[in-house]
């Protein structure tokens, strides 16, 4: 099987892979849209519609449609939070944004996963190689354009907020970030996975683009998520290594306590990579504050939470999302909301665990969501269904 991914027939430049990686793209060109939509949620409605009407029964399980589920486990979650904030007046505001945002995503779940059940491993693997290949080139002309010296395309501005940082056609660079955030990772696994010294070759070259686009977001959050991410895929695949070499216990214990002591006399770069975390972009300096007041706002109801809403900021119901995907599930949903979440990020691990490329990625946007909240990034999502049903399709042909 492996020989397959080396013979041109496999990649594939379809309708239904040019669709997807415009979606994703303009998912991320989020100044492109008008009001809440744009073009990549009207082709997720295209392939929603398909889909739905494609299928002849449509039989929900949780191996095929466990993102599915805890979208509608979510959102009946905060619905009892909305009303217990509702009936006890403790922070009322607007909920018709997260509401409308969050649905989208459910039909993005939904639709994807009942394409990517029916597809196999190969062609799995080719979306994920045209999304890498064809979503860099893309962003990589605009990236020229932007070293250049040019800030806006046709009217539209290629930084954020009319400064240096690159942001093409997104009014968040965190939103164009998460596009970029686990594509280091594919590329070095597209590099494993294939024959063609050319195809390895243009993965590298995409490895490199990719990290210097991500660094030019001037993301601190997505710099720690590589970062850490980096750290485990080392370990995993010096553990791997050692396995194959047959080595013993005491061969990985030292090879951890080695790690340990690289740590130790490197502690002042460790210090300042923390530093940098809170103090590097735009959100950093106010991290702290705005985690306390989001634990503050969740005390008030923390079994289902406060509903729909942003209930964090300099202080307690400041009108702020809490920057990190857990307090903000926590403020949302309460301890009912995030053990939906961490059943879903453990089941995400245990699939993709398999595959220590497409494990770092998922790793990578987990860690993302630390430092802001991911709940709304469609790109994520997609990624996640992407990443789950590859590695579950490679182990059905295993």
């Amino acid at each position: 099987m492996e020989k397959i991914f080396s013979h041109e027939k496999y990649i594939t430049f379809s309708f239904q892979n040019i669709l997807i990686l415009l979606m994703i793209l303009f998912f991320s060109f989020t100044s492109l849209r008008f009001g809440m939509y744009g073009l990549g949620e009207l082709i997720l409605l295209f392939f929603c519609v398909a889909q739905i009407v494609d299928q002849k029964t449509i039989v929900v399980s949780i191996k095929n449609h466990i993102f599915s589920i805890f979208w509608i486990a979510y959102l009946a979650i905060i619905t009892f939070g909305y009303a217990i904030n509702t009936f006890l007046r403790i922070a009322l505001q607007s909920v018709t944004f997260d509401y409308r945002a969050y649905i989208v995503i459910l039909f993005l779940c939904f639709t994807f996963e009942l394409l990517f059940k029916r597809s196999s491993f190969i062609h799995l693997y080719s979306l994920l190689r045209f999304i890498y290949i064809w979503g860099l080139a893309v962003i990589g002309i605009l990236y020229f354009l932007y070293l250049q010296g040019m800030r806006s395309l046709f009217g539209f501005y290629l930084t954020y907020a009319g400064s240096d940082i690159f942001s093409p056609f997104a009014n968040d660079y965190h939103q164009f970030a998460y596009f970029v955030a686990p594509l280091p990772f594919v590329g070095l696994y597209i590099m494993n996975k294939e024959k063609s010294f050319s195809l390895r070759i243009l993965a590298l070259a995409g490895i490199i683009l990719s990290v210097k686009i991500g660094l030019s977001t001037t993301s601190s959050t997505l710099v720690s998520a590589w970062a850490i991410s980096a750290m485990l895929f080392i370990i995993l695949k010096a553990g791997e290594w050692l396995k194959k070499q047959n080595k013993s216990l005491s061969m990985v214990t030292a090879l951890v306590c080695l790690m340990i002591i690289i740590l130790f006399f490197n502690y002042e770069r460790v210090i300042g990579f923390v530093q940098d975390f809170f103090d590097g972009d735009t959100n950093g300096q106010n991290r702290i504050l705005i985690w306390s007041s989001a634990i503050q706002a969740w005390l008030h109801s923390p079994i289902f939470g406060l509903g729909p809403g942003s209930y964090s900021g300099t202080h307690v119901f400041g009108g702020y999302e809490a920057h990190n995907t857990l307090l903000q599930i926590l403020t949302q949903g309460g301890i009912i909301g995030g053990i939906a979440y961490l059943l879903l990020i453990l089941r995400m691990a245990r699939t993709t665990y398999i595959n220590i490329y497409i494990l770092c990625g998922v790793v990578t946007l987990v860690m993302y969501g630390f430092g802001i909240n991911d709940l709304r990034r469609t790109a994520l999502w997609f990624y996640f269904i992407l990443f789950y049903f590859l590695c579950l399709k490679s182990k059905g042909e295993r």
